[in-house]
């Protein structure tokens, strides 16, 4: 900007110089006066656009940071968190050979090469480079607030690759970090259905944990994955119960590594549900059928909620996959027009069609790599994403609530109110006894208006030239009437500097809760 000033001074400087000379009939400027009031004139304009700029990129210290990035270069590197390493299943390769998937974060403003090493037969080491793919872009086109976004990498490795691999950013296997993939459960029959939450923080009650995993488990689902990185004691103690039973798998997901410049916590889109979802996708390859990606307070429905079957949704889910053969993923509308007491108080729900922010996501796990958390990613082999009309069924969301209800249609939820008090009552006096001897705390749900008017800022920060940070729970403060006792997940990160690339490559080397 002060370039722009000193040329359009030097600028009026020469006219004036040039008009000096020339006759007065014809002269540009025939005093200093009026040439330094267009001077004047063009400065206060330099400086008002200057000003707008300042407003709109340092009202807050991550803008500021950014502007400082522009002028500022260091040379940092990549530096790859892993969050998991998974076998490719043989019935998704259409060549030979034996692959691992690495699902990653990284900075989307650099490129990440990522290495794979193994060890031959014949004791030499196999060294492959992976084809490295961004999971998603999120809403990182108009800033780079959110900078940070899952990755795919994958790579051939030796084929008695089993328990161990090297991976690393450059060719030398002596600049390499030590992984452990996922060995996988290849359960057979395939689980029909299974659901994978979006991870757990402490804003979840234990009644509404309760109504998600009442809900899917009567509607069909065979397992539910549930990723925790914090919660009540409450909630988890049921959760525990559940997984006991076979009902429930819980997956640590804790808080990732903060960097010496950077946390990539509150650089991620959507609290990383995009991460998480993927993680729990190659997690459920080799044993799912059908998997669902959902919070614990959506749940799928025929279009007419009276029309509920206990059991009927992965045949309602196949029927739609069979009816369109190319489709690798289908997207379902939800619905959001109720209220917390939805059960007893829903008595009308809205008109609804499919369009991106309000739709949850069903895949065929053998035929799509990754997930959004309103639309399918990567799909294989030619397969696509089919939007599901809302008359086929669609998902609900019990927590909002709404006043008024626009284009209304009459339901009845009271199957439904049936199905789920009758399984609940058969699950206590059976496999969770313990449970109903068991005093729990009041549920609340005082919370959720904090939570959501948080969540809502972040979000219509996206849409301005000011954001200031991504849809994380951990910028975001919860007025808790009440001395609540929870657990949260941690993890201890192994990491390896390599001094050919000057790139950090990072893992858990122990995760508990």
């Amino acid at each position: 900007m002060v370039r722009v000033v000193m040329g359009m001074a030097g600028m009026f400087t020469f006219l004036r110089r040039f008009s000096s000379r020339l006759p007065t009939k014809i002269r540009l400027f025939t005093s200093k006066e009026a040439s330094m009031i267009i001077f004047r004139i063009a400065l206060i304009l330099s400086a008002t656009l200057f000003g707008m700029a300042i407003y709109q990129r340092t009202i807050n210290m991550w803008a500021m940071k950014n502007i400082g990035d522009t002028f500022l270069r260091k040379e940092i590197g990549s530096r790859q968190i892993l969050l998991g390493t998974f076998f490719r299943e043989k019935s998704e390769q259409n060549f030979d050979g034996k692959f691992v998937i690495v699902h990653f974060l990284g900075d989307t403003r650099m490129e990440h090469p990522l290495y794979c090493h193994t060890m031959m037969a014949n004791g030499k080491t196999m060294t492959t480079r992976a084809h490295v793919q961004r999971i998603h872009r999120g809403k990182r086109a108009a800033n780079d607030i959110c900078s940070w976004a899952g990755h795919l990498a994958e790579c051939e490795v030796e084929v008695h690759t089993h328990r161990e691999l090297r991976i690393g950013t450059t060719a030398d296997p002596l600049e390499s970090l030590l992984i452990h993939p996922e060995i996988p459960k290849h359960i057979r029959p395939k689980a029909d259905l299974v659901v994978c939450m979006a991870p757990m923080y402490i804003y979840i009650e234990w009644e509404i944990l309760l109504l998600g995993l009442e809900t899917w488990l009567s509607m069909g689902a065979q397992k539910i994955i549930v990723p925790v990185q914090s919660a009540s004691t409450t909630a988890y103690s049921i959760l525990k119960k559940y997984q006991e039973k076979g009902y429930v798998e819980i997956r640590e997901w804790p808080k990732w590594p903060t960097l010496s410049d950077v946390n990539p916590n509150g650089l991620v889109l959507s609290r990383g549900i995009e991460e998480s979802h993927v993680n729990c996708l190659l997690h459920t390859k080799p044993w799912a059928d059908l998997v669902v990606f959902t919070d614990i307070d959506d749940f799928y429905l025929p279009a007419d909620p009276s029309n509920v079957i206990i059991g009927g949704t992965p045949a309602l889910f196949k029927e739609i996959f069979d009816e369109h053969p190319q489709a690798g993923s289908l997207l379902l509308n939800i619905e959001i027009q109720f209220n917390f007491n939805f059960l007893q108080n829903t008595k009308f729900k809205q008109n609804c069609q499919v369009w991106r922010m309000k739709t949850r996501v069903v895949v065929n796990a053998s035929r799509v790599d990754s997930v959004n958390m309103h639309e399918t990613g990567i799909h294989r082999f030619g397969y696509v994403q089919v939007r599901v009309p809302c008359r086929k069924g669609h998902f609900y969301h019990f927590r909002h609530s709404h006043g008024t209800v626009p284009s209304p249609t009459e339901i009845d939820m009271t199957t439904l109110q049936s199905i789920l008090n009758r399984s609940w009552k058969k699950r206590l006096f059976s496999s969770l006894n313990t449970i109903a001897a068991s005093q729990l705390p009041p549920s609340s749900i005082e919370s959720f208006e904090d939570f959501d008017k948080c969540m809502g800022a972040i979000n219509a920060e996206h849409w301005t030239m000011k954001v200031s940070r991504c849809l994380t729970p951990h910028v975001c403060f919860s007025r808790l009437k009440r001395d609540v006792p929870c657990v949260a997940a941690r993890a201890d990160y192994a990491f390896h500097f390599s001094a050919i690339s000057s790139s950090y490559i990072m893992t858990p080397k122990v995760c508990c809760l």
